[in-house]
């Protein structure tokens, strides 16, 4: 149970023994999902329910429990009703009777009783309730690249011609379909997908949405035009962030891209890092007179509240990120400090066969959530790539296989999105398969079979991918990285092949150049003579002096290349005929 004020409301933690005094007082549940860095959650608790006629209400006649959403996201996934806060109204065994948003003094006493008198005479009946999409049947057919155009479509009517971004305001990062432009712009020459993330790039890093003073990016904008920021600062957006402006910097060159990304990293080395264990921190509070000084009066003022759990998706997002960074930034050391982080998150959060755990205080909590899996196996083969250490292969592979035992479905495709336990509370009791955390899934799928060429790596990314051809058009724009996922599986890979030895400099400068050079279906492997003699061997490449790279669309292929400066031009020439055809 929560700590409270005297006075306050004494709100419990969602558990089983929290819904049994529901049933056997037969109240009615208020359940808020909050979080600690959400502005509205706090004026939430000031302005309502730290009224003492709305609290004494709310303990008389409800059982108040109150879930923290970035802790509990499978909770949020089923009973968010539109952003944060969120007030739902549930019966003791979950089923939602109504609710909203943020809900001031006067409509919360009027809700309140209006709750409680549907309540008495329904008897216990749910006036309504979501049912989670069941699953269906594994489409037959196969995956189409109309999938991508339609995805692309989307995003070029959605778009911002003026500011750049989607729609109207509030406006929100959207980072992924900015990626599937840039990937689109790449493999097709068509400039004008090009422009729609430069347009973005250029306006948001200029905008109050970027903190000019410390770095980082606040959570959204209120406005169109990107000027006043929702003064919140996510580990995950400016996770994403940093990835988009560093793979901007690699396909443009242009040195505001470069600056941006620094200052991203700048900004979360100082405030959302432990630097001295390793580690990324979930968020840093919203707080409009601090952030409305200068960097110097900042000094004199108590920062906003930084949430420093390890929450484990997030940190996977920020590792990755900092990796593909390092590289294009020429910045090692913050290349070191991602390796130290994901190290230490894997002792902290991970446990032998449960797999990953979602977050980390006092000792890791919530098992089985497939974001922490997919996520986790996704930043392994990023560090199995930056380093050619078969360890973190074998680690991605291994929480792959925990994540398709325990929550893959194998007769219909695709992965819940954690262990559905049907004793559990409301739709807890119910399975979801989320879209965007099954495209992680996928796409880390095909990843590893063109790393290990198990074939039934691509099978389970063609029938998760599957799951979603009839409903991703739902979703518009935003369902740009399942059609990234769509993409990775659709394509050859660009295979590059470094041999030799992982100590010289020669094959450290080789395996930096693959990394600095934007091309989003790379996918690289450093061979060593001395650990992977047998691989080496059954590729055909010769061991030679001096270290070798070899990079291959499907059966086309450069002559070997020994100077770090020819990758991108072979690259590049390899490319151009790509769109050609």
């Amino acid at each position: 149970m929560e700590q409270s004020k005297p006075g306050a409301i004494k709100w419990l933690d969602w558990t089983d023994e929290a819904f049994e005094r529901a049933k056997n007082e037969n109240r009615p549940v208020l359940l808020d999902i909050s979080a600690v860095w959400c502005h509205w959650c706090h004026r939430l608790d000031r302005d309502t329910y730290s009224a003492p006629d709305i609290a004494e209400y709310i303990e008389s006649h409800f059982v108040p429990i109150r879930v923290d959403t970035d802790k509990r996201p499978d909770v949020n996934r089923r009973y968010n009703m539109g952003g944060w806060p969120t007030t739902a109204f549930l019966t003791p065994d979950g089923r939602v009777i109504g609710g909203g948003t943020y809900i001031p003094p006067d409509q919360m006493r009027q809700v309140l009783r209006d709750v409680r008198s549907l309540w008495e005479k329904s008897q216990g009946k749910a006036a309504q309730e979501f049912d989670m999409p069941q699953p269906e049947s594994i489409l037959r057919g196969s995956i189409s690249a109309s999938i991508i155009d339609e995805v692309l479509g989307e995003i070029a009517n959605n778009f911002d011609p003026i500011y750049g971004g989607f729609g109207s305001e509030p406006k929100f990062p959207n980072t992924d379909a900015h990626e599937l432009a840039l990937l689109k712009y790449h493999y097709s020459g068509n400039r004008e997908f090009l422009k729609m993330v430069k347009l973005t790039l250029d306006t948001v890093g200029k905008s109050g949405v970027y903190d000019k003073e410390m770095g980082g990016f606040f959570r959204y904008s209120t406005t169109k035009d990107w000027s006043i920021p929702h003064f919140e600062k996510m580990s995950e957006d400016n996770a994403k962030w940093l990835r988009l402006y560093t793979h901007a910097y690699q396909a443009t060159n242009d040195p505001f891209y470069a600056e941006i990304a620094h200052g991203i990293i700048e900004y979360v080395r100082t405030w959302l890092s432990d630097q001295q264990n390793g580690c990324f921190y979930g968020s840093q509070d919203a707080d409009e007179d601090y952030y409305s000084h200068n960097k110097t009066e900042r000094a004199d003022i108590t920062p906003p509240f930084i949430d420093r759990n390890i929450y484990t998706n997030w940190n996977a997002t920020m590792i990755s990120a900092c990796l593909e960074a390092s590289f294009a930034l020429g910045d090692m050391s913050t290349r070191d400090f991602a390796l130290k982080s994901l190290d230490r998150m894997l002792r902290l959060n991970y446990k032998q066969g449960d797999g990953m755990y979602h977050f980390h205080n006092g000792g890791p909590h919530l098992p089985n959530q497939l974001a922490d899996q997919a996520q986790t196996a996704r930043t392994l083969l990023d560090a199995y790539e930056a380093t050619g250490d078969s360890g973190y292969l074998r680690s991605a592979e291994e929480l792959m296989e925990i994540a398709i035992r325990k929550l893959f479905d194998s007769e219909h495709g695709g992965f819940f999105d954690t262990i559905a336990d049907p004793n559990a509370p409301g739709l807890l009791s119910k399975p979801a398969k989320p879209l965007d955390e099954n495209s992680v899934a996928a796409h880390v799928l095909t990843r590893l079979y063109h790393v290990t060429g198990k074939d039934n790596y691509r099978r389970l990314a063609e029938d998760t991918l599957k799951r979603f051809m009839e409903i991703y058009s739902q979703f518009g724009f935003m369902a740009a990285d399942y059609a990234v996922a769509v993409d990775a599986f659709l394509n050859e890979p660009t295979t590059i092949r470094i041999v030799g030895s992982r100590e010289k400099t020669q094959t450290k400068g080789l395996l930096t150049e693959a990394h600095r050079v934007y091309e989003p279906r790379k996918v690289i492997q450093m061979l060593d003579p001395q650990t992977d003699q047998r691989t080496i061997t059954a590729l055909g490449y010769p061991i030679t002096e001096p270290p070798t790279v070899y990079i291959c669309i499907g059966t086309t292929c450069t002559a070997p290349i020994t100077e770090p400066r020819q990758i991108a031009v072979e690259l590049s020439k390899m490319v151009e005929t790509q769109i050609r055809k």
